[in-house]
Protein backbone atom coordinates (compact mmCIF):
# COMPACT_ATOMS: atom_id res chain seq x y z
CA UNK A 1 0.00 0.00 0.00
CA UNK A 2 2.71 2.51 0.99
CA UNK A 3 4.65 1.90 -2.27
CA UNK A 4 1.67 2.27 -4.26
CA UNK A 5 0.88 5.55 -2.61
CA UNK A 6 4.47 6.76 -3.17
CA UNK A 7 4.69 6.17 -6.89
CA UNK A 8 1.15 7.61 -7.36
CA UNK A 9 2.36 10.91 -5.31
CA UNK A 10 5.46 11.17 -7.66
CA UNK A 11 3.15 10.84 -10.72
CA UNK A 12 0.84 13.70 -9.59
CA UNK A 13 3.48 16.06 -8.95
CA UNK A 14 5.71 15.46 -12.51
CA UNK A 15 2.27 16.21 -14.02
CA UNK A 16 2.05 19.12 -12.16
CA UNK A 17 5.35 20.20 -12.54
CA UNK A 18 4.59 20.13 -16.31
CA UNK A 19 2.02 22.69 -16.24
CA UNK A 20 3.16 25.19 -13.33
CA UNK A 21 7.13 25.78 -13.50
CA UNK A 22 7.93 27.22 -9.62
CA UNK A 23 9.40 30.85 -9.79
CA UNK A 24 11.90 29.72 -7.31
CA UNK A 25 13.26 26.62 -4.84
CA UNK A 26 14.54 26.15 -1.67
CA UNK A 27 16.03 23.27 -0.22
CA UNK A 28 14.48 21.38 3.72
CA UNK A 29 17.35 19.52 5.30
CA UNK A 30 16.15 16.55 7.71
CA UNK A 31 19.37 15.72 9.90
CA UNK A 32 19.43 14.58 13.16
CA UNK A 33 21.38 11.64 14.71
CA UNK A 34 20.68 8.91 17.50
CA UNK A 35 23.42 9.25 20.13
CA UNK A 36 23.75 7.55 23.29
CA UNK A 37 24.46 9.18 26.59
CA UNK A 38 25.97 12.31 26.95
CA UNK A 39 30.19 12.05 28.80
CA UNK A 40 32.04 14.84 29.93
CA UNK A 41 35.69 14.73 31.03
CA UNK A 42 37.45 16.59 33.68
CA UNK A 43 40.88 17.01 34.44
CA UNK A 44 41.65 18.11 38.17
CA UNK A 45 44.25 21.31 38.66
CA UNK A 46 42.90 23.60 35.85
CA UNK A 47 44.17 20.94 33.20
CA UNK A 48 47.50 22.00 34.28
CA UNK A 49 51.07 19.99 34.86
CA UNK A 50 53.06 22.66 36.16
CA UNK A 51 56.66 21.86 36.91
CA UNK A 52 57.78 25.05 38.61
CA UNK A 53 60.65 27.01 38.42
CA UNK A 54 63.92 24.56 37.13
CA UNK A 55 67.18 25.84 37.84
CA UNK A 56 69.63 25.27 34.59
CA UNK A 57 72.59 23.76 36.60
CA UNK A 58 70.38 20.73 36.97
CA UNK A 59 70.15 20.35 33.39
CA UNK A 60 73.09 18.30 31.08
CA UNK A 61 74.81 19.41 28.67
CA UNK A 62 75.29 15.95 26.89
CA UNK A 63 72.26 13.90 28.34
CA UNK A 64 68.28 14.26 28.27
CA UNK A 65 67.28 15.48 31.93
CA UNK A 66 64.04 13.16 33.14
CA UNK A 67 61.78 15.39 35.57
CA UNK A 68 59.58 13.74 38.41
CA UNK A 69 56.33 12.13 37.58
CA UNK A 70 53.25 14.68 38.21
CA UNK A 71 50.06 14.16 38.29
CA UNK A 72 46.47 15.18 38.33
CA UNK A 73 42.85 13.70 38.96
CA UNK A 74 41.01 12.60 35.74
CA UNK A 75 37.45 11.59 35.69
CA UNK A 76 34.67 11.00 33.06
CA UNK A 77 30.57 11.82 33.86
CA UNK A 78 28.29 10.11 31.77
CA UNK A 79 24.27 10.72 31.95
CA UNK A 80 23.67 6.82 31.30
CA UNK A 81 25.62 3.89 31.31
CA UNK A 82 28.57 4.30 28.43
CA UNK A 83 31.13 2.42 27.10
CA UNK A 84 33.52 5.04 25.86
CA UNK A 85 37.47 5.53 25.27
CA UNK A 86 39.66 8.13 25.76
CA UNK A 87 42.60 9.45 22.74
CA UNK A 88 45.06 12.01 23.24
CA UNK A 89 45.62 14.66 20.47
CA UNK A 90 49.20 16.16 20.26
CA UNK A 91 48.68 20.30 20.37
CA UNK A 92 52.86 20.96 19.93
CA UNK A 93 53.43 19.04 16.71
CA UNK A 94 56.94 19.63 15.74
CA UNK A 95 58.30 19.80 18.73
CA UNK A 96 59.85 16.85 20.24
CA UNK A 97 63.20 16.80 21.05
CA UNK A 98 65.65 14.07 20.28
CA UNK A 99 63.12 12.11 18.41
CA UNK A 100 61.37 11.64 15.09
CA UNK A 101 57.26 12.70 15.08
CA UNK A 102 55.21 10.15 13.73
CA UNK A 103 52.02 11.12 12.29
CA UNK A 104 50.33 11.45 15.52
CA UNK A 105 52.95 13.75 16.52
CA UNK A 106 54.53 11.31 18.59
CA UNK A 107 57.78 9.84 18.59
CA UNK A 108 60.09 7.07 20.70
CA UNK A 109 61.55 8.68 23.63
CA UNK A 110 65.31 9.62 22.78
CA UNK A 111 67.93 6.25 23.58
CA UNK A 112 68.62 6.37 27.83
CA UNK A 113 65.32 8.30 28.47
CA UNK A 114 63.02 5.56 30.41
CA UNK A 115 59.63 7.67 31.58
CA UNK A 116 57.45 5.39 33.63
CA UNK A 117 60.05 3.03 33.61
CA UNK A 118 59.66 2.27 30.01
CA UNK A 119 62.48 2.55 27.51
CA UNK A 120 61.25 4.23 23.95
CA UNK A 121 57.65 5.49 25.50
CA UNK A 122 55.47 7.36 22.66
CA UNK A 123 56.17 10.86 23.57
CA UNK A 124 55.59 14.39 22.44
CA UNK A 125 57.07 17.89 22.56
CA UNK A 126 57.04 20.34 25.22
CA UNK A 127 56.61 23.48 22.68
CA UNK A 128 59.33 26.15 21.09
CA UNK A 129 61.98 28.43 22.72
CA UNK A 130 63.04 30.09 19.28
CA UNK A 131 63.86 27.68 16.93
CA UNK A 132 65.01 25.21 19.90
CA UNK A 133 63.12 22.17 21.10
CA UNK A 134 62.24 22.17 24.69
CA UNK A 135 61.73 19.00 25.38
CA UNK A 136 59.43 15.66 25.24
CA UNK A 137 57.00 14.02 27.64
CA UNK A 138 54.78 10.95 28.00
CA UNK A 139 51.16 10.66 29.25
CA UNK A 140 49.47 7.70 31.20
CA UNK A 141 46.43 6.75 33.08
CA UNK A 142 47.87 5.07 36.20
CA UNK A 143 46.14 1.64 35.75
CA UNK A 144 46.21 0.58 39.35
CA UNK A 145 44.04 3.96 40.38
CA UNK A 146 41.44 3.10 37.93
CA UNK A 147 37.89 2.61 39.37
CA UNK A 148 34.36 2.48 36.79
CA UNK A 149 31.19 3.17 39.26
CA UNK A 150 33.65 3.29 42.14
CA UNK A 151 34.95 -0.34 41.24
CA UNK A 152 38.76 -1.41 40.16
CA UNK A 153 38.81 -1.83 36.65
CA UNK A 154 41.60 -3.24 33.82
CA UNK A 155 43.12 -1.00 31.68
CA UNK A 156 42.85 -1.94 28.04
CA UNK A 157 44.18 -0.46 24.97
CA UNK A 158 44.31 -0.90 20.71
CA UNK A 159 44.90 1.10 17.55
CA UNK A 160 42.95 3.05 15.75
CA UNK A 161 42.67 0.56 13.19
CA UNK A 162 39.91 -0.67 15.03
CA UNK A 163 41.62 -3.45 16.28
CA UNK A 164 41.08 -5.81 19.71
CA UNK A 165 41.14 -4.23 22.78
CA UNK A 166 44.64 -5.58 24.62
CA UNK A 167 45.39 -5.50 28.46
CA UNK A 168 47.89 -2.63 29.61
CA UNK A 169 50.01 -2.19 32.48
CA UNK A 170 51.70 1.29 31.75
CA UNK A 171 48.61 3.09 30.91
CA UNK A 172 50.26 4.86 28.27
CA UNK A 173 47.89 7.29 26.09
CA UNK A 174 50.13 8.07 23.11
CA UNK A 175 51.32 5.61 20.81
CA UNK A 176 53.91 6.31 17.83
CA UNK A 177 52.16 5.47 14.81
CA UNK A 178 49.20 5.40 14.96
CA UNK A 179 45.98 6.64 17.67
CA UNK A 180 45.52 4.79 20.65
CA UNK A 181 42.18 4.31 21.71
CA UNK A 182 42.30 3.39 25.44
CA UNK A 183 39.40 2.35 27.37
CA UNK A 184 38.36 0.28 30.52
CA UNK A 185 37.08 -3.73 31.50
CA UNK A 186 35.59 -5.70 34.37
CA UNK A 187 38.92 -6.91 36.21
CA UNK A 188 40.30 -10.21 34.06
CA UNK A 189 38.54 -9.12 30.42
CA UNK A 190 39.72 -6.73 27.72
CA UNK A 191 35.97 -6.21 26.84
CA UNK A 192 34.92 -2.34 27.33
CA UNK A 193 32.26 -2.01 30.28
CA UNK A 194 29.90 1.02 30.57
CA UNK A 195 29.64 2.83 33.32
CA UNK A 196 28.38 6.40 34.52
CA UNK A 197 31.61 7.65 36.72
CA UNK A 198 35.48 6.73 36.21
CA UNK A 199 38.14 8.13 38.03
CA UNK A 200 41.61 7.57 37.71
CA UNK A 201 44.86 9.62 38.47
CA UNK A 202 46.77 11.27 34.94
CA UNK A 203 50.03 10.97 34.92
CA UNK A 204 52.95 12.98 33.12
CA UNK A 205 56.20 12.51 33.15
CA UNK A 206 58.84 15.12 31.16
CA UNK A 207 62.12 15.26 29.88
CA UNK A 208 64.20 18.34 29.44
CA UNK A 209 66.45 19.02 25.78
CA UNK A 210 70.66 18.80 26.69
CA UNK A 211 71.52 22.00 28.20
CA UNK A 212 73.84 22.99 25.05
CA UNK A 213 70.80 23.31 22.88
CA UNK A 214 68.98 25.67 24.49
CA UNK A 215 69.87 29.23 25.26
CA UNK A 216 69.94 29.38 29.30
CA UNK A 217 70.54 32.86 29.82
CA UNK A 218 66.83 34.28 29.79
CA UNK A 219 63.97 31.73 30.75
CA UNK A 220 62.85 28.89 28.67
CA UNK A 221 59.44 28.00 29.21
CA UNK A 222 57.75 24.65 29.11
CA UNK A 223 54.64 24.17 26.84
CA UNK A 224 53.28 21.19 25.56
CA UNK A 225 49.46 21.13 25.24
CA UNK A 226 47.44 17.53 24.85
CA UNK A 227 43.80 17.70 24.27
CA UNK A 228 41.97 14.30 25.54
CA UNK A 229 38.87 13.32 23.25
CA UNK A 230 36.29 10.79 23.97
CA UNK A 231 34.88 8.13 21.71
CA UNK A 232 32.02 6.07 22.15
CA UNK A 233 32.25 2.36 21.36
Amino acid sequence: MNRTTNIALAISLTALAATSLPASAVDLRVIGAITPSACTPVLGGGGTIDYGAIHPNSLSATDYTVLPVMSTAFSITCTAPAKVAIVPKNGRMGTLAGATEGITGAGAAPAGVQLFGVAGAAVVGLGLDGADQVGGYALAVLPRSALADGVPVASINRNADWSTFVATTTGLLYNHNIDRHTSWAATGTVDPIAFTTFSGELQVQAYLNKSAELDLSKPVNLDGLTTIELIYL
